[in-house]
């Protein structure tokens, strides 16, 4: 079951013509991966603090399939797609207020040992619980 994540674009976040600014779309998609993270108790600010290990996103991409509008609600649907050697793949699914599916992101994120700078293996308890999802 994916999980769920709410906004609404506030005008911070949108264009002159009302709606969600291009770059807002990633910036939501990463604060609701975050949160889907604190969810599998996986917290990100818990992970970067015990230093042993690195997540950055190596790959994103997007698509609109229509507007996102100001001061509407969004909820973002998050989602593992799948769960590799040292990566895992994250699927956002943005639906509007009348229930369409308006966009979606997809991120890569690959461990990475902070001492060597290279691919890590996911750790088991990551895996185990994106695994779950």
């Amino acid at each position: 079951m994916a999980y769920k994540y709410t906004f609404t674009p506030g005008l911070s976040s949108v264009d002159r013509a009302g709606v969600l600014f291009y770059p807002e779309l990633f910036r939501h998609a990463h604060d609701a991966y975050e949160a889907f993270m604190a969810q599998l108790g996986q917290g990100l600010p818990g992970i970067f603090a015990a230093g042993d290990l690195h997540i950055p996103v190596v790959h994103v991409e997007g698509d609109y399939l229509l507007p996102l509008m100001h001061g509407e609600p969004v909820t973002v649907s998050v989602s593992p797609d799948s769960v590799g050697d040292t990566s895992f793949t994250v699927d956002c699914v943005f639906t509007d207020s009348q229930g369409h599916t308006a966009a979606k992101v997809r991120s890569v994120h690959v461990c990475i040992d902070p001492v060597s700078r290279k691919p890590t293996a996911v750790p088991a308890t990551l895996r185990e619980r994106l695994a779950a999802c």
